[in-house]
């Protein structure tokens, strides 16, 4: 069924996108010697290895820092892939790339960068704002406050320079709120485009 609140399962065929990153950054964790071939490398990127651009966000530094992207990525994935499956997938494809992009331009010193947490942002601000706008569920409270969460991530990154949850970084490793901004900006983009052809409602 597709009408509003209807009660429908998130299948593994529907959000097989999300599923397939999530399975892949665990792999990348898992087989190390991934690692090097696939970070973002800025000087390696000026050499032509434009690869890293996306890859590089499947990379993390750790099983918390995994963790913590998953745990954000998969569940607000699915749920926008389920809604919305063509627009989820295309986000996934150029998200990390605006994300990389902007990192190079804006954060020249920036030589190495990690993790899936940009594209996770992106993905809550973009079902957030996909629902505020076209779902029927009356959970405005719920949407609103996911992108208050966000707002309070960004801004304690900004102020401290140090990540809100994650446990694992080295000592050479910091928090870089510009990936986690232009994830927003992305998702504000897309969602501004958007129309809601398509979607269906999930109560939950």
């Amino acid at each position: 069924m597709t009408a509003a609140g209807a009660k429908l399962p998130f299948g593994a065929g529907r959000v097989w996108a999300t599923l397939a990153i999530a399975a892949l950054a665990a792999l990348v964790l898992f087989f190390r010697a991934l690692t090097e071939p696939l970070i973002y490398d800025r000087a390696l990127l000026l050499q032509g290895q434009l690869w890293r651009s996306w890859t590089g966000h499947v990379v993390h530094f750790g099983s918390s820092h995994l963790l913590w992207d998953l745990v954000v990525l998969v569940p607000a994935g699915c749920w926008l892939e389920f809604l919305w499956p063509g627009l989820a997938r295309w986000f996934y494809v150029g998200c990390p790339l605006a994300i990389s992009a902007a990192l190079f331009v804006f954060e020249p010193a920036l030589q190495r960068y990690a993790g899936l947490s940009g594209l996770a942002t992106g993905v809550m601000v973009l079902l957030a704002g996909l629902q505020l706008r076209f779902g029927r569920d009356g959970r405005r409270w719920l949407w609103l406050g996911m992108l208050a969460l966000v707002a309070v991530k960004i801004g304690h990154e900004l102020v401290t320079g140090a990540p809100l949850v994650v446990s694992d970084f080295g000592g050479d490793i910091r928090s870089v709120p510009l990936a986690h901004i232009g994830g927003a900006v992305c998702a504000i983009v897309c969602g501004i485009l958007s129309r809601p052809i398509g979607a269906v409602q999930v109560q939950v």
